[in-house]
């Protein structure tokens, strides 16, 4: 058996925190704004949950997308919060559901309905070219492929990208379309278009 060594924290007096790049722009590489499950664990959701706990949990969480999996760990699909609105809900009990029964299966987007990124594609790409190819979407979040081993590799959120290159934006509302029209047309609260170093 080891034994371990304990330390006072008394004159410890900051905390170790993530590397983050500074002065992220338009050019810097789309990875820096790509959460690789590789080095940060996919929140998962089982499919079978009741979706008015995971609400209830995503809020408490600060979560806003749950990759959906099945008893087994397979992924299945993804569910956001906007997938889990008042008016999806009220949707679904006026189909005849009781909104306690409703599970996260009945909200969620499946799999076979989600378009992805390679994540070979998005290696050598830089935010621009991200943002550009994602002018039209009005989702908060991207899943990216790895192609060679056939899983789900990460996410891209919109609300990342916004606060890496520091956009005035609401990133509780922003899109990959609001966002590429602010940094990319300028064309949000009629700023001027995003200064790139």
């Amino acid at each position: 058996m080891k034994t371990l060594t304990y330390v006072s924290t008394k004159s410890i007096e900051a905390l170790t925190w993530p590397v983050t790049i500074e002065n992220t722009n338009l050019y810097s590489p789309a990875l820096s704004v790509f959460t690789d499950f590789k080095t940060a664990a996919p929140r998962v959701i089982e499919a079978s949950t009741r979706a008015d706990e995971l609400v209830r949990l995503m809020r408490k969480e600060h979560v806003r997308l749950k990759i959906v999996v099945d008893a087994n760990n397979g992924f299945v699909g993804v569910i956001s919060l906007e997938d889990l609105s008042e008016e999806a809900f009220i949707k679904q009990v006026a189909k005849g559901y009781t909104r306690s029964e409703l599970l996260v299966t009945d909200l969620m987007r499946n799999k076979e309905d989600i378009l992805a990124l390679s994540y070979a594609s998005l290696k050598n790409a830089d935010i621009e070219s991200l943002l550009y190819s994602q002018k039209n979407n009005e989702l908060k979040h991207l899943l990216v492929i790895d192609q060679d081993s056939m899983k789900v590799r990460g996410v891209i959120s919109a609300s990342d990208i916004a606060r890496q290159l520091k956009l005035d934006i609401d990133v509780t509302f922003s899109s990959f379309h609001n966002i590429y029209k602010l940094a990319l047309l300028g064309e949000a609260h009629g700023d001027s278009k995003l200064q790139v170093a």
